[in-house]
C-alpha cells in the first residue's frame, strides 16, 4: 500500500472544518459556525472525496434564521440514522434559547427533511455540542449568571430524545490539556454491578 496527498473537493481546506464525524465508514465535515453549501465527505474504503448538498430542504430555512449561532464551536453532528439513513443534529440559537434540529437524508434523497425540534434547558448563556458516538449527542451549557468556566455537560439518546445531564465541570477553554468527560466506558471499566 502506497499514500499519496488527496485533494478535497471543495475550499476552505480541512484545516478550517469542523471536527469530523465518522458514519458508516465515512468522515463528514461542516464548517465550525454557521452554514456551508456542503458537507464534505472522505470514504474510508475507497479514499475518495464526496460532498453532500446540505442547503436544500429544511436547512435553507435554518440557515436563515437570526441568531443561528454563538462562537465558533462544533454546531453540527452527522450520525447513523434509523434505516441507514445520514441524519444531521444542527444546534440553533434563536432569542436566546437554545434548540437542536434533527434533519434527515432518506433513500437517497436530495432534501434534507426536518423530523424534530428539541429544545434544550434554557439556564444557559452558551450552548455548545460536543460530538456524537454510539448513539449519544453530547453537549455542553454555560449556565446564566455563573462564571464561564463553570459547564453542565448532557447526553441526548438520539432515538428516543432523553437529555440526561451527566457532569459539572470546571473548564479552562484555553487550556490545551483540560479533560473532556467520557461517556461510554466500555463493560472492563463501567461500575461494578451486582
Amino acid at each position: 500500500m502506497q499514500w499519496s496527498m488527496v485533494q478535497p473537493p471543495i475550499f476552505p481546506s480541512l484545516e478550517h472544518m469542523s471536527c469530523f464525524d465518522c458514519v458508516r465508514g465515512c468522515f463528514y465535515w461542516t464548517q465550525p459556525s454557521g452554514w456551508s453549501d456542503h458537507l464534505m465527505v472522505l470514504d474510508t474504503c475507497t479514499m475518495r472525496f464526496s460532498t453532500v448538498d446540505l442547503l436544500t430542504g429544511c436547512h435553507v430555512e435554518l440557515s436563515n434564521l437570526p441568531d443561528k449561532s454563538r462562537g465558533r464551536r462544533s454546531l453540527n453532528a452527522v450520525v447513523m440514522g434509523r434505516e441507514g439513513a445520514l441524519e444531521m443534529f444542527s444546534l440553533v440559537c434563536q432569542h436566546g434559547s437554545f434548540a437542536i434540529y434533527h434533519t434527515s437524508l432518506k433513500n437517497n434523497s436530495q432534501e434534507w427533511k426536518l423530523e424534530k425540534i428539541i429544545q434544550l434547558p434554557g439556564q444557559y448563556h452558551s450552548i455548545c455540542t460536543m460530538r456524537a458516538a454510539e448513539g449519544f449527542l453530547f453537549f455542553r451549557g454555560a449556565p446564566e449568571g455563573i462564571h464561564v468556566g463553570n459547564v453542565d455537560c448532557y447526553s441526548m439518546e438520539v432515538k428516543t430524545y432523553e437529555i440526561t445531564k451527566v457532569c459539572t465541570k470546571m473548564e479552562n477553554t484555553f487550556n490545551p490539556r483540560r479533560t473532556l468527560p467520557y461517556f461510554s466506558f466500555p463493560p472492563l471499566l463501567s461500575e461494578p454491578t451486582i
